[in-house]
């Protein structure tokens, strides 16, 4: 018997018809109210094929469906090498997430010590998404020299200890080709020292990968004289030394900067899955729900200047200096900056709903999830659609058009039943 209170979930069933030749599920949430929602997802996947004489790369489909992601995919295998792509198997997202996994490259394939890529995202007019990053060549903060931190102690001796400065500098950044866009080498990182007594351990919280980030015990206890310094991070917020420096005393660095998913357990996305009820004893058949103050936008794995409202085709894509100068795909623009344009086709996947009295019902999926591969040149979407499991619906049939005509149809469907649902109400 279940304690008073727990929640009881019978769901009803819902017969799935994937009528596409794209991979895609159906499964079941309940969020953390009770309520049970039917998800459906499904992954669409294309190859970057070469630029076109309007400077637009094309959008191949792939002979092969392209499989959903069960679970997490990680950097080289490697758990705690960062994440490429997360599972397909979110139950909602509320916004559109973007993600570019690759490399900054240099204008023209010649060696620099710094520039900028772009990512841009735009619906006709709107901009939805437009980020430019800084990358440079590996640099260092390097301990000044004991001559110039015996004149900085002096000068702090004659102010009475007004004058702090700081024994570290930045060291100048070296000419480099390209550099993969990971979080390894933005603002953040670890330190983490075994000794005798026991094990201490700190982390940046908003990204424990990084470089930069370091603690006064740690760089004594070492006797670390450099330190790699951030090689990604945003034009107006660069990790400076006396960034560096203040932040041994426990002080925030710059946010880390990238293209790739946000880590699960970083902040601030971890603080959207709200406040966990520990409970010493659970019964039986009792079942965990989501912490009643659990924000969906926690599944939104990319940085929060890459999501965007959800998408549904023809929005176009600018990635600037996130490929090869010679890539088949891109073009050089008049300043000699790699630039690679291409917009999502034009169509519609939807639902056929049925319920037990044959009445159908047209339900669109959006595009919640976009993976761009600049590597491998692959452009992959993941779109999604839930359905209250109490709304009646005992079918779906997922389908697929791309023809105008047949994505008009879609509309007009959508059309009459909102003129039919708007009638009911004012019935």
């Amino acid at each position: 018997m279940s304690a008073p209170g727990t929640p009881h979930f019978n769901i009803a069933n819902l017969v799935f018809d994937n009528r596409t030749a794209h991979a895609a599920s159906q499964f079941d949430m309940v969020d953390q109210f009770g309520a049970a929602f039917h998800v459906v997802v499904a992954r669409v996947a294309y190859t970057l094929g070469d630029c076109g004489a309007d400077g637009m790369a094309s959008l191949n489909a792939l002979s092969l469906p392209a499989p959903l992601l069960t679970e997490d995919r990680h950097l080289d295998g490697d758990t705690q090498g960062g994440t490429v792509q997360e599972s397909d198997f979110a139950p909602y997202k509320p916004r559109c997430d973007v993600i570019v996994n690759g490399a900054a490259h240099a204008p023209q394939g010649l060696a620099m010590g710094q520039f900028l890529v772009n990512l841009r995202v735009s619906a006709g007019a709107k901009l939805l998404i437009d980020k430019t990053l800084q990358v440079c060549g590996e640099r260092f903060f390097r301990r000044k020299s004991i001559v110039k931190r015996l004149l900085q102690g002096c000068a702090r001796v004659a102010t009475l200890g007004l004058l702090r400065p700081n024994p570290w500098r930045l060291s100048p950044h070296e000419k480099f080709v390209q550099l993969p866009l990971h979080y390894a080498f933005a603002c953040g990182g670890q330190c983490r020292l075994d000794t005798r007594d026991g094990k201490r351990h700190e982390s940046c919280d908003s990204n424990p990968l990084g470089r930069g980030f370091a603690r006064h015990w740690y760089l004594d206890a070492q006797q670390l004289t450099t330190v790699p310094a951030p090689r990604i991070f945003y034009p107006k917020q660069p990790c400076t030394a006396e960034q560096f420096w203040q932040g041994m005393a426990g002080k925030d660095l710059p946010p880390p900067a990238g293209l790739a998913p946000i880590g699960r357990g970083w902040l601030p996305r971890r603080t959207l899955a709200g406040s966990i009820r520990e409970k010493e004893q659970w019964d039986r058949d009792e079942v965990p729900m989501l912490p009643e103050d659990f924000d969906f936008a926690y599944w939104n794995c990319a940085p929060a200047d890459q999501q965007c409202a959800h998408l549904a085709g023809l929005e176009q894509f600018t990635l600037t200096n996130l490929c090869r100068h010679d890539h088949p795909a891109a073009r050089a623009d008049r300043i000699g900056n790699t630039v690679l344009r291409f917009a999502l086709p034009q169509q519609a996947l939807f639902l056929l709903l049925a319920d037990a009295h044959d009445k159908l019902l047209v339900l669109r999926l959006k595009i919640d999830t976009v993976l761009i591969d600049t590597d491998a040149g692959t452009v992959e979407l993941v779109w999604r659609a839930i359905v209250p499991a109490d709304a009646g619906q005992v079918a779906a049939r997922l389908m697929h058009v791309t023809e105008p005509e047949q994505i008009a149809r879609v509309e007009l469907l959508e059309q009459a039943q909102q003129a039919l649902a708007g009638d009911a109400h004012d019935e």
